[in-house]
This record gives C-alpha cells, sequence and structure tokens, in this order.
C-alpha cells in the first residue's frame, strides 16, 4: 500500500499548491504535474497488487491498466478512467521539463479527473 499512500501525498500536495494563492500562476503547472505523479503511483498501486510489477514508464502506465481490465482484475466499469492514463503520460514531461505552462481551469480539471481515478484505486484496493 505504499504506493497508494504516496500516490495520496501527491494528491494532496497538487491540491495545497493549488489553493497557495501567494505562489502565483506558476501553481498551475506545478498542480498538473504533482496530479500526473500522483495519477502514475495510483496505478502503480494497482499493478503491483494485481500484476506484481509496477510501470517502468510512464507510457505503460495505460497498457498496464487496460491488461488489470482485460484479466478481470479492475472492473470494466472503470474502463473509461484509461485515456486520462494516455493523455498523462503524452503529457508528463510537457510540465515537468518542457515548460509548458497550465491555466487554473487546467490545474482544476487534472485534480477533478485524478481524484475520480484515486477513489477507484482506494475502492479497487480496499481502502
Amino acid at each position: 500500500m505504499k504506493d497508494l499512500e504516496e500516490a495520496e501525498s501527491w494528491f494532496d500536495s497538487a491540491k495545497f499548491i493549488l489553493a497557495n494563492t501567494s505562489r502565483g500562476r506558476t501553481r498551475f503547472t506545478v498542480a498538473v504535474a504533482q496530479s500526473i505523479h500522483a495519477l502514475i503511483k495510483a496505478n502503480d498501486a494497482r499493478s503491483v497488487r494485481f500484476l506484481g510489477r509496477r510501470s517502468t514508464r510512464h507510457e505503460d502506465a495505460a497498457v498496464m491498466f487496460a491488461m488489470m481490465i482485460k484479466q478481470n482484475k479492475v472492473d470494466p466499469k472503470y474502463a473509461h478512467l484509461r485515456p486520462l492514463l494516455t493523455r498523462a503520460a503524452a503529457a508528463k514531461s510537457d510540465y515537468d521539463y518542457k515548460g509548458t505552462e497550465a491555466g487554473q481551469e487546467e490545474a482544476k480539471q487534472w485534480i477533478r479527473e485524478v481524484g475520480k481515478f484515486s477513489e477507484s484505486a482506494k475502492a479497487i484496493l480496499g481502502r
């Protein structure tokens, strides 16, 4: 459950920085990046539990999520969350390294979507 606890910490951090208005606009980009970290970590918590391994590349997270659904380790009702992992893997380096700036609404949307993913991870893992 260490991965899930780390995911929750990343997510709490994203919400905190978004609310910290003293940090100016840069907080939006940081909140998005931290949300993406939380998302991937929450997926790792599932994949470690059900597949015995975590993704070694961010791009693999969506593939592993699909494998868990295909193997009936994760209920297919959560399949709609897979595109979020694909989008996150594609966007992660943009926010972390390439200087892409996020706006407030974009940051809020990432936090909402990652929140839903995190809640599903807790439900699936029994937390």
